[in-house]
């Protein structure tokens, strides 16, 4: 599921306003969204979309949970997740549960007693794409939201929804690059449900090549005879492709020209896990020291200190 942690997070960085509509709806009052900062890299939870959002004056935590196939156990790990966030941001929590295949459970709710008492009775949003009408999501959702639209329901084959929402990028999407994460996003959720064939004939490797994600799986989508003759080890490519990723997005926040030294110090990791979770402290990092206080703690983790 990496891959389409590392899409999803970087679309809710770029465009948290339309992850609130998802939850929340079109016509909810939204007056401020702001980034919540996870705590150590080690113990960051790489699939939570986590925003501090304030509504119609009330304030609240949003926890997007998003799963690519249903899990018997995710209502309990949701229960977990919302209090540790209650605990740390001493906010009333709104966890949501997306489904990006397949159903959930049908009540959303994890409850449970013990001798004359209920201990628990948690409640929850869930939404299965697969059971959503995606012909009205085509037209009217924020670009943000299209890349999940290929896996809703649609009584149009799927090259015409692909169509349809890469007009929508032309169309309204004025920077490159913004366009670029929009049209990855697309064909790697895609991928979920799609062949790469039928992907590949609406969304050229072009098309997404601008993103700085894409280097991290571009392997994958060159498979067809659109290699570039890059291709490196599989595990050494992702890294590299990742550290790329890294340093853009830190240019991107912060304004200012990433050295090589700091790449270096990226590269003696060595970990593709390790680098992904600071993958994500890149998407949210406002400033470079925040980003390199939490280099620190890994490779501190890593010497054994």
């Amino acid at each position: 599921m990496a891959e389409y942690d590392l899409i999803l997070k970087a679309l809710a960085e770029q465009y948290p306003e339309h992850f609130v509509t998802i939850a929340r709806g079109p016509g909810a009052e939204v007056e401020k969204i702001e980034r919540l900062e996870k705590e150590a890299v080690a113990t960051q939870r790489t699939s939570d979309i986590l925003l501090k959002v304030t509504e119609s004056g009330y304030e609240y935590v949003l926890l997007i949970e998003i799963q690519t196939r249903p899990d018997r156990n995710i209502p309990l790990r949701l229960l977990e997740y919302t209090a540790m966030h209650h605990r740390t941001y001493k906010r009333p929590v709104y966890p949501v549960l997306i489904n990006l295949t397949g159903r959930g459970h049908r009540e959303e709710c994890y409850t449970y007693e013990c001798l004359d008492i209920t201990v628990i009775n948690f409640n929850y949003r869930q939404f299965n794409l697969s059971e959503m009408d995606g012909r009205d999501f085509i037209h009217t959702a924020p670009v943000g939201l299209l890349p999940l639209v290929p896996l809703m329901r649609h009584s149009d084959p799927p090259q015409e929804v692909l169509e349809a929402c890469s007009r929508r990028f032309e169309r309204e999407v004025a920077s490159e690059q913004d366009r670029a994460n929009l049209f990855l996003g697309l064909a790697v959720m895609s991928s979920l449900k799609l062949s790469k064939e039928i992907i590949l004939k609406v969304i050229e490797v072009s098309k997404m090549e601008n993103s700085p994600l894409f280097d991290g799986i571009r392997e994958h989508w060159e498979a067809k005879g659109e290699a570039k003759g890059k291709a490196k080890g599989k595990i050494e490519g992702q890294i590299d492709g990742i550290i790329f990723a890294i340093t853009k997005t830190l240019e991107k926040n912060t304004g200012i020209k990433i050295d090589k030294f700091l790449e270096t110090r990226l590269r003696k990791i060595n970990d593709d896990g390790l680098i992904k979770k600071l993958f994500y402290v890149a998407i949210e990092a406002e400033s470079l020291e925040q980003f390199t206080n939490a280099l620190e703690i890994v490779e501190q983790e890593r010497a054994g200190c």
